[in-house]
This record gives C-alpha cells, structure tokens and sequence, in this order.
C-alpha cells in the first residue's frame, strides 16, 4: 500500500485520482482549499501544516489549480442573460499555479517524496498550437496569462527534476466528463440556455480525454521509472472538432447545433464586455468610496449623471495587468461602437457565451501528439469519445443537468 498525496483533491481531476487510488487500496491525504468528503482544508499555496503530509509519501500528485473553469467558477447561466464572468484575476491564478507548485515542488524536495506527478494541461503550449505538436514544444510567454502561468509552472518542475527531485509533468488535452466544468457541465449548461455558440463553424481542433483516461494516465506514469523527468501529452485515442464534440451534448438535450458566429467579431464582444465590466467595477468603487449616489435600475445615477469615464483598452480582460493600447483596430471599432450599450446594461451579445473558455480553445487550428506516453510507460487511450460522451450522459442524466423536455420536442 502506497502512501499518496493529492492537491486539488476537490477538484474534477485531483478528485478522480483521489478516488480511484483509494479504491485500489492506497493511503490517501487529500488537499484543497474547498472542503469536502475525506479532503483536508490546505491552501498549498502558501507554506503550512500541510506539509508536513508530504514526509515520506510515496506519491505526490500535484492537481491544485484555479482559473481553468471548474464547476466551482461557473456562476448563474439563464436564458437570454449574459452569465457571469468567471475569469480568474492574472495575480490569483500566478499565486495557485505557479506559487502553488513551487510550494509543493520544495515540500515535496524536503520531504524526499519518492515522486512527483505535475497535472499541466494543453493551455500551456498558448493560443497558436501547430499541427502534432509533441513534447518537445518549447513553453514560453505568450502574453496569454493562464497560458504563461501554466507554462512557468512546468519550467518550475523541470528545475525541480535536474536538481534531483523525480518528478512527472502529465499534459492534458481536453479533459471532460463526470464533474468537468469547462468541457462538460459548462457547455451543457449554456446549450439548455440557448447561449452557446461555435466560432466559425466549430471547425477549431480538440483533443478529448475521457476523465477515466487521465486517472489511468496518472496511474501508469506513476509507476513507470522511465518517465521519470518527462513531459507527457494525454490525449484520447482521437481529436475531434468542436462542432463534432458540442454536437454529443447537443443530441444528449435533444436541441440543434448551436449556431455559428465569426471568431473575430465574438473575440472582439467578448474583449468589449469584459473591459466595460472592469470600467463598472472601477467607476462602482469611486462612488463607494466618495458617497457618490447609487444607479438606479436602469444603470444610471439618481441625479441623472451620466458617466462619461473612458473605456479601458481592449483586451483587458484577458491581460488584467496590461495597461497599454487596443489589440486590434477592429475590436477598437466595436468598442467605441458598443460602449455606450454596454455601460447602459446592454449586452450586444444577447444570446452568445462560452463561458470559461475563451476564443483560442475553440478556434485551435493544431492537434496534439500523443504517442510518447505509450513508448514511455505503456499506457494508450481506451475510451473513444462515443463511448466517453455514453458515459458522460449517464452522469448527467442522473444529476438532472440535462433538464426536461419542452412539450413540443418530445417525442
């Protein structure tokens, strides 16, 4: 019986794992900041008693990560409003994604953990990912924060490695099923809702990994000496478009394909949207602070004021820190054209989300490599994204997230 440590044991993957090796008989210590059934509260972000977990484990498994669209972002989705953001601030997601490894990487070193396995995703390699990227893929700045996140997060690993410290990084496709925010729950959501939409037709690339995939992944890499230092894709036995991958939970609601928009003229509303919510939130904290009056339901001041504040710089919302020009002059057109909506309350948008994920994931015009996990340790994807949805169907099903048919869509 091994001993095991799981960060992010509350989580969609760290959850999985956590539970799988429990049923195979290990001694599990699960972490999280979120509490739940056998996890104990840890914010591995920071320095404390947790650490003392790590001594002598046989097994860490660093899952721990914020900003990635798990059920725990997802705020109020309802037909015909904009949901909610669930963007995570750039500092936050630097704190837990890299602070957070680093943390564990030197409690790890200190407590001569016997191995390491780091859970990276796609996202890592940026937003322009080409054609059967494999593992040798440089990571770098991108400007994209999750992305350069993700990406020094796994440079922190590698300097872990060469200085001694047997460690793993496991970099996942596009992770879905059972308790998936972003790829599953999120999507199904804003389908029943009427708000999901595919970008140029949905024709961008995916690589689907069934949850039950990933848990076996991590279970093979962990007892494989050879992939001791490695950098390893997981992925499902085949990619699949978006228009293919939605198109399962669309027939699982029993509703047509959600309806095809330009990327450039959504990326450019979704940049729009969020750079004029950050002006609200600014503009709100003014009044707080200088006993300014309240706005009334229709979004304007009692005494009839009307705010005349400038729009932030396009692309804000996705770079918080960045206080430089617009990105484009045709977001820059759209802004000065839909600004004064927006502040008013009105979203251009209407019936169009994605919620967590954002332009790039759905628009990718390049499919990962993923043959060196099998050369490595032995392990090859099993459950094909039919199979996989068939099972993600049943879960959904269960917990009512697939919700009842209207009258006249019965059957």
């Amino acid at each position: 019986m091994a001993r095991v440590v799981v960060t992010g044991a509350a989580g969609f993957v760290g959850g999985a794992i956590a539970h799988a090796l429990r049923g195979r008989g290990d001694d599990v210590v699960a972490l999280d900041v979120a509490r739940g059934p056998g996890v104990h509260a840890a914010d591995v972000s920071r320095p404390g008693d947790w650490e003392k977990e790590l001594v002598g484990a046989d097994l860490v498994v660093h899952a721990a990560a914020v900003g990635m669209g798990g059920v725990g972002e997802l705020p109020p989705i309802r037909a015909g409003r904009p949901a909610g953001s669930s963007r995570v601030p750039a500092a936050q997601m630097r704190q837990v994604l890299l602070g957070g490894t680093a943390t564990v990487l030197d409690a790890a070193a200190r407590g001569r953990v016997g191995r390491v396995i780091h859970l990276s995703c796609v996202s890592a390699l940026g937003p322009d990912l080409a054609d059967g990227v494999d593992e040798t893929a440089p990571v770098g700045l991108t400007g994209d924060p999750r992305a350069d996140t993700l990406a020094a997060a796994e440079q922190a690993v590698g300097a872990a490695t060469a200085s001694g410290l047997p460690a793993t990084i496991l970099r996942l496709g596009d992770a879905y099923g059972p308790r998936a925010g972003r790829w599953t729950v999120w999507p199904v959501l804003l389908l029943r809702a009427g708000r999901f939409v595919l970008l140029d037709g949905g024709t961008g690339w995916l690589n689907p990994v069934h949850i039950d995939d990933v848990v076996a992944a991590a279970i093979a890499a962990a007892g494989s000496e050879a992939a001791v230092g490695e950098v390893l894709h997981v992925t499902g036995p085949e990619p699949a478009t978006v228009a293919e991958f939605v198109g399962c939970y669309s027939r699982m609601l029993d509703l047509p394909a959600p309806r095809s928009v330009p990327a450039r003229m959504y990326g450019a509303l979704d940049d729009a949207t969020h750079a004029v919510g950050r002006l609200r939130g600014r503009v709100e904290s003014r009044r707080q602070a200088s006993g300014e009056p309240e706005p009334t339901a229709a979004g304007r001041p009692e005494h009839g004021a009307a705010d005349r504040a400038g729009v932030p710089a396009v692309g804000a919302a996705e770079h918080p820190d960045a206080t430089g020009p617009s990105t484009g002059a045709v977001a820059l057109g759209l802004v000065r054209g839909i600004g004064s909506r927006l502040a008013a309350g009105v979203d251009p948008r209407q019936r169009m989300d994605l919620g967590p994920l954002a332009v790039a994931d759905v628009t990718r015009s390049g499919r990962l490599a993923g043959d060196r996990i099998t050369a490595v340790t032995g392990w090859q994807p099993r459950v094909d994204l039919a199979d996989g949805m068939g099972r993600t169907e049943t879960w959904l099903r269960d917990r009512g997230l697939l919700g009842v048919n209207e009258p006249s869509r019965t059957r």
